[in-house]
């Protein structure tokens, strides 16, 4: 099981260690994505029947008592909900930048072990020929065992760097998706919150 670790070279370390640090913050990533996702309509739909009902504290209760970050921007806004319709509006976008970084997490650190894994594997390669061909120029050519470990080296380290990338790009553009579509959650349900704000204001 370790053979081909130690026939990978010293570049195998930072490889395994880019490999830990990915599957980490990819399962943390999505526990947190999993549970932050909540039924936004149905949330809207309670905030909704508060406020016709004429009472913005009980819509904030309502906020505050639902996980995620939608439910954070909304609950933000109902806490100047009294503003003028624009002054609310910069409310709910300040507040929902305040929530980009706390849905990224660690996703920029997946990226980057996404992006140096093959590079990584490259150095390994890159390692391993020099190993072969400094064999070669020390006359050793007939030196099988030589040879094939230089070899090794830079096949291993290459196919290191490529399974560590594939698999984990795949889920980094999976995990941004959500992260984009909570986004696109928090726009569609603050714009709701200020048709509301415009249409009560009209009634008065």
């Amino acid at each position: 099981m370790f053979e081909p670790i130690v026939r990978g070279g010293i570049v195998m370390v930072p490889l395994l260690l880019c490999s830990v640090v990915a599957l980490v913050i990819s399962v943390e990533r999505w526990l947190y994505l999993r549970h932050a996702r909540v039924d936004t309509s149905r949330l809207m739909g309670k905030i909704r029947s508060a406020l016709d009902g004429g009472s913005v504290e009980q819509a904030r209760g309502i906020c505050e008592a639902t996980a995620g970050p939608v439910a954070r921007v909304l609950g933000a806004s109902l806490a100047h909900f009294e503003m003028p319709k624009d002054d609310l509006r910069e409310v709910a976008r300040e507040e929902a930048l305040a929530q980009q970084p706390v849905l990224d997490g660690q996703l920029p650190v997946l990226a980057t072990m996404v992006t140096i894994a093959p590079l990584l594997g490259l150095l390994g390669t890159i390692s391993g020929l020099i190993k072969v061909f400094h064999v070669i120029a020390g006359g050793g050519i007939g030196d099988a065992t030589a040879l094939s470990a230089g070899i090794a080296e830079a096949l291993i380290t290459t196919f290191t760097g490529l399974a560590i990338a594939i698999p984990f790009l795949v889920v980094y553009n999976a995990l941004s998706g959500r992260v984009e579509a909570l986004i696109h959650e928090i726009e569609l349900r603050v714009t709701e919150l200020l048709n509301v704000q415009t249409a009560a204001a009209r009634a008065r």
